[in-house]
């Protein structure tokens, strides 16, 4: 009775059919800032439950709309994070429908930059027999969907190739719920911090100027050790 409230619960949750759509952009410190698109299958708006998220420690909510648009409500989002752990935080649900999940950022050998992040659809367990009834019967498979900008060169990603833009940094994924039911899914990246060229540049500009500024005073030394010359060879004709 302890594990089917729950479940039962988690199920009448999801029983919505929970269309999501993100794109998340992630600064080299950690911060950054997301915009959500949430169509969910209900008859009333949940306005104070985006409140209360938003209310939560490095969360800060920029834009929020909700609107019914005929049996759906739609949820869109956006605010700012001071860092991965702030955006984690916000995931306090107790449904199975883990479209939020977790990310990390992690270095790895060879000064690689790991970026991965963790959703999932139902429990692990694909003998529970409530969950397996309950996706049969789904009538509707929305598709959850992402989009992350990162701070640094990707080098490679678990999505499909189109998906990934090296140019601007950005790797999209598309996961069908039909799918993902009672699995964990993962989105990776592998990034390299890029040659930091403001710097260099920089130094090269101070060097060249050091050169300069070392030449011209060779020159004005050579000068004056000349004009040296000249006056004492006058002042010799001279006596």
């Amino acid at each position: 009775m302890k594990r089917l409230i729950p479940a039962l619960i988690a199920l009448l949750l999801l029983a919505g059919c929970v269309e999501y759509d993100e794109e998340l952009w992630i600064n080299s410190d950690g911060s950054g800032k997301a915009t959500l698109r949430i169509v969910h299958r209900s008859s009333y708006a949940n306005a104070d439950e985006v409140l209360r998220k938003a209310s939560l420690p490095g969360i800060t909510l920029t834009e929020q709309k909700i609107s019914k648009v005929g049996p759906d409500v739609v949820y869109q989002i956006s605010f700012t994070f001071k860092d991965v752990e702030s955006f984690n935080n916000v995931n306090d649900q107790i449904g199975t429908a883990d479209f939020w999940g977790k990310i990390t950022i992690n270095r790895e050998p060879g000064g690689k930059i790991g970026f991965k992040r963790r959703i999932a659809l139902g429990s692990q367990d694909s003998g529970d027999d409530l969950e397996n009834l309950f996706s049969q019967q789904q009538v509707d498979h929305p598709v959850w969907k992402y989009k992350v900008h990162l701070p640094w060169k990707v080098l490679s990603a678990n999505a499909d190739e189109p998906s990934i833009d090296r140019a601007s940094k950005t790797v999209s994924w598309e996961f069908d719920t039909r799918q993902l039911w009672n699995r964990d899914e993962y989105m990776t990246v592998e990034m390299e911090k890029g040659t930091p060229w403001i710097p260099m540049i920089l130094v090269a500009v101070a060097v060249i100027l050091l050169g300069f500024l070392a030449f011209w005073m060779i020159r004005i030394s050579r000068r004056s050790h000349l004009l040296e010359r000249i006056e004492h060879e006058s002042e010799k004709k001279e006596e």
